[in-house]
């Protein structure tokens, strides 16, 4: 990448950096949507299987799990040995999975079908971990954009594979898994022939992980950032493979569920592709991630508060629009952090990453779905998405307290007259 600067000061940035969102994207679709795809399958699950409830919300969720486990060695790990190798490994290991799971489901082993998605979150662990290091040589100043393209691919995977679940294989499973697979081992292909560093890219590698360690969990800009962050994607992780729960407990047919889950997905991913660019032009953060998380979860509370009627899709249609843009902005401030070393980006993304992963684990799995489940026991309420709605809007009051790390924010500003 040039190192020549435009009229404003700022480095260009080279065309190649879209292949690169493109690798990660499209790896992140495919890596999140088998991670949630059970989802697509509530009903057997639970109603043929007998799973419970509470351990079928787990199993949607086990894949932040093992993110949260993996994430900070998988930070430390692309410090020392470089971002794509340790990408790569990643990737391999949850297509394996996902293939191993084809076979669990077929004998209709919950634990196994358990363990395997687990696993899959190995890729999403180092792609979150490190989609910062990975994707700040290529988008530099405009990290807003390069990384909400980059979380796009987590909604546009969960559609897509939840749509040719519900239309194609609906009760069939072990083809849907075995569609995810091939689907994968493309998606990994793909990225070993084209994902690459910037020619220019000189990484600086980190021999001293402990120092890293140090530096980054003392570094108080990042700390509020990834409180704002877990709180942010507890949220996003529910709503990825639990929404057709919800709606069937509110009165919703099973299949209509299905497509109204895929309806607020699909509105909700354009909340991405202009949030970034957005902030990016203004060169400010915090209002427009502020305004997409309060106005827009304030939204979406109102329609799942209300009961079921016409106006019900639509409220929620109108609040995922606005506010589910919010995770790619406060994921993407890392990479703006001027008392972050770039050396330790890995290790600053493991640890951000392990924190969020394990936020959107725990608190769906045991403090949502507790408070959220019927009185029979056997379906999880509105009250689900309600609390969702009420942790993204606490994640915005922690953001205030995050000095503005948008290029007119006076961190960025102070470093120039420096």
């Amino acid at each position: 990448m040039t190192e020549a600067a435009t009229k404003n000061g700022l480095d260009k940035l080279s065309p190649k950096r879209w292949i690169a969102v493109l690798c990660m994207g499209l790896m992140h679709a495919i890596c999140m949507g088998s991670a949630v795809l059970p989802g697509a399958y509530s009903g057997i699950i639970i109603g043929e299987w007998g799973v419970a409830p509470t351990s079928f919300v787990q199993l949607t969720m086990c894949s932040f799990l093992a993110g949260a486990i993996m994430s900070i060695p998988g930070g430390i790990l692309a410090d020392k040995f470089g971002v794509t190798k340790v990408l790569g490994i990643g990737m391999v290991i949850a297509f394996l999975s996902s293939v191993c799971r084809i076979f669990a489901t077929q004998a209709a082993s919950f634990p196994l079908v358990f363990v395997f998605s687990f696993l899959i979150g190995t890729g999403l662990a180092g792609m979150n971990a490190n989609s910062v290091k990975f994707l700040q040589p290529w988008f530099k100043h405009t990290m807003s954009t390069g990384m909400t393209l980059y979380v796009s691919g987590a909604g546009i995977g969960v559609v897509g594979l939840m749509f040719v679940a519900g239309t194609f294989f609906p009760t069939d499973q072990v083809m849907m898994y075995i569609v995810a697979a091939a689907i994968f081992a493309v998606a990994c292909v793909v990225w070993f022939a084209f994902a690459r560093m910037p020619k220019d890219y000189v990484a600086i590698k980190d021999d001293y992980s402990l120092a890293a360690v140090k530096t980054v969990c003392t570094n108080k800009i990042l700390i509020l950032v990834s409180i704002a962050m877990v709180l942010t994607m507890a949220s996003s992780a529910s709503y990825a493979g639990n929404v057709p729960v919800v709606f069937i407990g509110k009165g919703v047919d099973p299949a209509d569920a299905a497509v109204w889950a895929s309806i607020l997905n699909i509105v909700g991913m354009p909340s991405n592709w202009l949030a970034g660019p957005i902030a990016d032009k203004l060169q400010r953060i915090k209002p427009v991630f502020i305004f997409m998380a309060v106005v827009g979860s304030a939204i979406v509370i109102v329609g799942w508060v209300l009961p079921l009627g016409a106006y019900t899709l639509p409220i929620l249609m109108v609040g995922a629009f606005i506010s589910w843009g919010n995770i790619g902005l406060v994921k993407g401030s890392v990479g703006l952090i001027p008392t972050l070393p770039k050396q330790y980006l890995g290790t600053a993304g493991g640890i951000q990453t392990f924190f969020q992963n394990l936020g959107a684990y725990l608190i769906p799995s045991y403090l949502f779905t507790p408070l959220s489940v019927g009185a029979d026991g056997s379906t999880v309420t509105e009250m689900f998405f309600v609390l969702c709605g009420v942790f993204v809007i606490l994640s915005a009051v922690v953001f205030a307290f995050v000095p503005e790390l948008g290029l007119k924010g006076k961190i960025h500003q102070q470093l120039k007259q420096d």
